[in-house]
């Protein structure tokens, strides 16, 4: 690539994060360039070459270049002197610049702007390189300017202390507690797609500190308001079985969840509603009934303000919903009760059972051990149960002759699955015996059917 460049009669760097992740060692998925040449410039003289382009922010002054051997991509940017984002919005409004110097300056964080040349050279003119080996986070220049320029560069200080195990320098974190309300006029795709980064690095733990920090600097409620119901009960205890509070514990879970997304969001937000709902029996003890349902209540606030795709939205909320049902299981409960929470959380089955295995390990040793066992119990029992067709083909089109409509008959349908489940109709019952094991509970049947008719 450089040579082409060259021959072209212009200048390449390799900037940003594949330039830090170089000097870390570390492998990179970003090839980032930064080059004098505009974009069109760059679109004919790559073309030419054979090399697909494609003008993915030309008018930010940034192309796309597709290798037509590896397939491997390629953002080439034009020099930028300022890069300021309008309030609330996606896009930025940019001045383009003369040198890499200038370019490298303008940059979020010292430790993303520095260059490589074409002969291999590390331009550092910021002192990204120090900052590497002292493991800071920190601007190249004044951070309220930095902040006021882009205040989601607020949320990717955190992220990017997150993603290295790095420390925010102090400078940083108190420009950030300055200007953190300036996080307001940031869109939600924006927030979303920072906060998401954050929660799914690797180690779970760095994450964890993270949000620490960020609560700590008042960033976390500029972000997440709905968090409010979590902290208000900060420092006070949530029974014998747990070591600390809600918040802690919290932050224990998401420590231990992997790093998918919507496990990392349920951990999050999966105690968020217990300030809500905390109260003190007579013997001191506390108790969070229903914090599950306020809980979902939250999920769903959250996700329509950061705007959360449909199924991430869904699946969150029927994490949060049913978090504490495996923790609460028994060994007696019932075939039927085993498959109506598989029915319940449907897809979210396996990601149900990893949230509740987490929050069972972020409580006290005694706990954990005999919830493990049971939890383990019923990842059995869930995976013996039939998920093939249990009743008869023709079951459902009699009970349609019979006048039952859509909603009633799957009613009908899922409570004859549970008496086979339950051993009251054999394994593969005919429709005669079907009819029969209804006869016997028909009063069940009927409140059943008139709660789905309402």
């Amino acid at each position: 690539m450089f040579d082409i460049f060259e021959k072209a009669g212009h200048s390449l760097f390799l900037v940003g994060g594949a330039v830090r992740d170089r000097m870390l060692g570390v492998s990179t998925g970003d090839m980032d360039y930064a080059t004098d040449a505009s974009p069109g410039d760059v679109i004919d003289f790559l073309s030419e070459t054979g090399i697909k382009v494609i003008p993915t922010g030309v008018r930010y002054g940034t192309v796309t270049a597709i290798s037509p051997t590896t397939h491997e991509k390629a953002e080439i940017t034009t020099f930028r002197s300022s890069e300021v984002y309008r309030r609330g919005s996606r896009f930025p409004s940019v001045e383009f610049g003369g040198s890499i110097q200038e370019d490298l300056k303008r940059r979020d964080f010292t430790i993303n702007a520095m260059a490589i040349d074409s002969s291999g050279e590390l331009i550092d003119p910021c002192g990204g390189m120090k900052d590497l080996k002292n493991r800071i986070i920190d601007t190249p220049g004044n951070p309220d300017a930095a902040f006021l320029d882009d205040p989601l560069r607020i949320l990717r200080a955190y992220r990017f202390a997150a993603k290295l195990g790095f420390s925010i320098s102090e400078r940083v974190r108190q420009s950030v507690r300055n200007f953190s309300a300036e996080l307001a006029t940031i869109s939600p795709e924006r927030k979303y797609k920072e906060i998401t980064g954050l929660l799914v690095v690797p180690d779970g733990f760095r994450a964890a500190r993270a949000l620490s920090m960020m609560k700590h600097d008042g960033v976390l409620l500029k972000v997440i308001p709905e968090l409010e119901h979590l902290f208000v009960i900060d420092g006070l205890g949530q029974g014998k079985y747990h070591t600390c509070d809600a918040w802690h514990h919290t932050l224990d879970v998401i420590a231990q969840v992997p790093p998918v997304a919507v496990l990392r969001w349920a951990a999050l937000l999966h105690d968020s509603a217990k300030g809500l709902v905390r109260e003190v029996d007579e013997d001191g003890e506390p108790h969070f009934y229903g914090h599950e349902i306020q809980g979902e209540k939250i999920v769903n606030s959250v996700a329509e303000r950061l705007r959360f795709s449909r199924a991430e939205k869904k699946a969150l909320a029927v994490l949060v919903r049913n978090h504490i049902r495996p923790v609460l299981y028994r060994s007696e409960w019932s075939n039927s009760a085993v498959r109506r929470l598989m029915r319940d959380v449907d897809d979210q089955l396996e990601n149900l059972f990893v949230l509740a295995e987490a929050d069972i390990k972020a409580h006290k040793s005694d706990y954990v051990s005999k919830f493990l066992i049971s939890l383990q119990e019923l990842r059995k029992r869930a995976a013996g149960q039939n998920k093939g067709r249990i009743l008869p083909l023709e079951m459902g089109q009699s009970l349609q002759a019979m006048g039952f409509e859509g909603p009633v008959i799957g009613t009908i349908l899922r409570m004859l699955e549970d008496m086979a489940a339950d051993g009251i109709l054999p394994e593969k019952p005919t429709v005669d015996q079907c009819f029969t094991a209804l006869w016997d509970n028909q009063s069940k049947m009927l409140k059943e059917s008139e709660k789905n008719s309402v």
